[in-house]
């Protein structure tokens, strides 16, 4: 059983019933749009690509590039996700998202753009990094860019093309990372791992969990080598990227009590108490370990995950030999885990590496390490940052191998990869401009290169859409106080206009959220992390105390080692 659902049927109209939280509202399409709310797509029959652009040797090559601009410094999209059928994407704008149709890939369209989304008292909810879909429901997690509101936001989207506002809920910490699964979203907090029961009328966090919980000697170790990236929910299985701790497995059949099966690390708890405080950046920025993705296969006998890091010597000559220097970009591990309780490594599959001429510095280097990807079925589908995307067959996980790879360097720095109609196509997002400050991001489409025939079917317990629009109520915090509230508001957006065609997109047709209670949750976790770093491949954005900012939350603690003279990446204008 698989988070996401594959099946060539129409999208199914299971949703989440009651989720507590300040009403929601955004507005689709309209010619009122403040510029600073217009998402600028562009979708050409074949996606230009710069002189730096590696096609494989099959000719592999993009379907289709829409340019997708916030207008704002930074990133400009990130996270995208398939609904069941594999028509609609759903992808993350930062402030906010947009629904992309690939009934034709070679000519997606979005058909929607929803920003200036509101909680209770006309607070702005954005700096969505991370978006997850489930059984008719879009989540969207606040990242560390988000304003006075920290929490999840969720979405009736059963109905794609008119996705309906539902509800929130609040935290007092940012999220680098989620899952949804069921009637539970699973939540990224520091060292730890929030589970809170979203069904009831007012969601409650009902778990928490860190590797201290299965040896209490890790939480003494820095939470730069101990921190929860991002997680995947499968059937009654977690999996957790805990960074150089590596990757985990709970059983979660009972998701108020999460339970330890196994882990998987390229360090034991000993050596990660052997590193010394100066040691510390080394082992959080450059290889081993670094796990920061992690998903299983489908029948979770295969686990893979994807580590993050670089290199901190920075010269194309420096004076480390190639013995002694072990930094740069890593790769993907897969384990087999027929006995999760003992998971047996496989193999490595290879970054790309940077062109000549260039350094995997995070620091103003050519990023080529591993981000987030997807397995379905035998294929797993990759993205690489500046290094491109990848597919690959993984039947024989031992032997996986390469069937496609396209990079433009210069041009894309993709954060991840989702199969749309498995052997059809799959698309991937590139975040931001890599070379041209304040340059647009992108949505790609590619041709799927394998004969993949995954049907798989839905992950998560089946849960319900509300059939009616509540009426507004009072919003409610954990202490119990009570404050009226108002209506939610967004601000119209406009929906792009495909340059191909002298016609408007389909109008996204705004309804109103929702309307419930605000529920705060408080932190119980142990995240101890300080300070700032940035994320640079040119240009970057701040990371704060929550484990959160492309890829590596491990670094907001950094600035407690006394190292305030690295420079860990550039900042983005305004940030």
């Amino acid at each position: 059983m698989r988070r996401r659902e594959y099946l060539r049927s129409a999208v199914g109209a299971a949703g989440l019933a009651g989720i507590a939280g300040s009403a929601l509202t955004a507005a689709g399409s309209d010619d009122d749009a403040s510029p600073s709310s217009r998402t600028t797509a562009t979708p050409t029959a074949t996606a230009p690509v710069s002189d730096t652009a590696t096609p494989d040797g099959d000719g592999f090559e993009p379907l289709a590039r829409i340019d997708v601009s916030n207008e704002q410094a930074g990133y400009q999209t990130t996270e995208a996700v398939m609904e069941p059928s594999g028509r609609y994407a759903f992808a993350s704008r930062i402030d906010g998202f947009y629904v992309v149709d690939c009934a034709d890939p070679e000519n997606p369209e979005v058909v929607g753009t929803y920003t200036g989304i509101t909680a209770s008292g006309g607070r702005s909810i954005t700096g969505f990094y991370d978006i997850k879909y489930n059984r008719g429901r879009l989540m969207l997690a606040t990242s560390r860019a988000a304003g006075s509101f920290r929490g999840i936001a969720l979405y009736d989207v059963s109905d794609p093309t008119d996705p309906r506002p539902m509800k929130t809920y609040e935290t007092t910490y940012t999220i680098h990372n989620s899952d949804l699964h069921g009637e539970y979203a699973y939540l990224t907090d520091g060292r730890e791992l929030d589970v809170v029961h979203v069904a009831p009328d007012q969601p409650e966090s009902v778990a928490r969990w860190s590797p201290a919980d299965y040896d209490a000697g890790y939480a003494g170790l820095s939470g730069n080598l101990v921190n929860l990236h991002d997680m995947y929910v499968q059937g009654e299985r977690a999996y957790l990227a805990y960074w150089d701790a590596g990757g985990w497995i709970l059983d979660v059949s009972d998701p108020a009590s999460p339970a330890y099966v196994g882990h998987a690390s390229e360090y034991s708890l000993s050596e990660l108490q052997d590193v010394s405080g100066s040691e510390t950046i080394e082992y959080a920025l450059e290889p081993e370990g670094n796990a920061h993705y992690v998903q299983p296969d489908d029948d979770g006998d295969l686990l893979a995950v994807g580590g993050e890091s670089w290199n901190l010597e920075g010269g194309v000559d420096d004076e480390e030999s190639d013995e002694e220097d072990l930094g740069g970009p890593s790769g993907i591990i897969l384990y087999d885990i027929g006995d999760p309780a003992s998971p047996e490594r496989l193999t490595e599959i290879e970054p790309p590496e940077p062109p000549e001429g260039e350094t995997a510095r995070r620091n103003g280097g050519f990023w080529t390490t591993s981000h987030n990807f997807e397995i379905v079925g035998d294929y797993l589908y990759s993205s690489w940052y500046r290094g491109g995307v990848k597919v690959h067959d993984i039947s024989d996980p031992a032997n996986p191998e390469e069937l496609a790879h396209w990079m433009d360097g210069d041009r894309a720095s993709f954060w991840t990869a989702q199969a749309g109609v498995p052997g059809e196509f799959f698309v991937a997002t590139s975040f931001r401009h890599p070379t041209e400050r304040g340059g647009p991001g992108g949505f790609y489409t590619f041709q799927d290169p394998s004969d993949n025939g995954a049907t798989v079917t839905p992950s998560g317990a089946e849960v319900d859409l509300p059939t009616d629009t509540a009426q507004p109520v009072e919003t409610t915090t954990s202490s119990g106080t009570v404050a009226p509230t108002d209506a939610a508001t967004a601000s119209p957006t406009d929906s792009p206009t495909p340059t191909e065609s002298p016609t408007d997109s389909p109008t996204a047709t705004a309804t109103s959220g929702m309307a419930g209670e605000t529920v705060t949750a408080t932190t119980g976790g142990t995240g101890d992390l300080t300070g700032t770093a940035t994320d640079g491949s040119t240009g970057g954005a701040t990371d704060t105390t929550s484990g959160d900012g492309s890829g590596l939350g491990v670094l907001s603690g950094l600035a407690a080692l006394g190292i305030g003279a690295w420079r860990l990446g550039e900042r983005d204008d305004g940030e």
